[in-house]
């Protein structure tokens, strides 16, 4: 019997004190770090850059201080997000699945 492949999945999410919004749960069969960075999955240099975009500009909104500046800074922050979410899906299909809840 075929041993079964199980996929990788990657979470896509922002979170005070890690500056990369990639995670992944470890398993029995391939135990990893828990916070991940793009060269864990060898994304390009520009899903990087968006990444780190991204991120920088949830961090910078303060929101533990009480929300979004605006709702425009909302809305284009969780439209690039879901954009992202696209290109990184794109960039692991081959080994990993990604969850993004917008």
């Amino acid at each position: 019997m075929a041993e079964k492949t199980v996929r990788r999945v990657i979470r896509l999410f922002p979170d005070y004190g890690h500056r990369w919004p990639l995670w992944e749960n470890s398993s029995a069969d391939r135990p990893t770090k828990y916070t991940m960075e793009p060269a864990d999955f060898g994304l390009s240099q520009s899903l990087t850059f968006r990444l780190r975009t991204w991120y920088d500009a949830w961090d910078a909104e303060n929101l533990h201080d009480g929300g979004w500046s605006s709702p425009e800074s909302e809305t284009a922050w969780n439209v690039e997000g879901a954009n992202i979410a696209d290109q990184l899906r794109e960039e692991v299909r081959a080994f990993a699945d990604v969850e993004y809840d917008e």
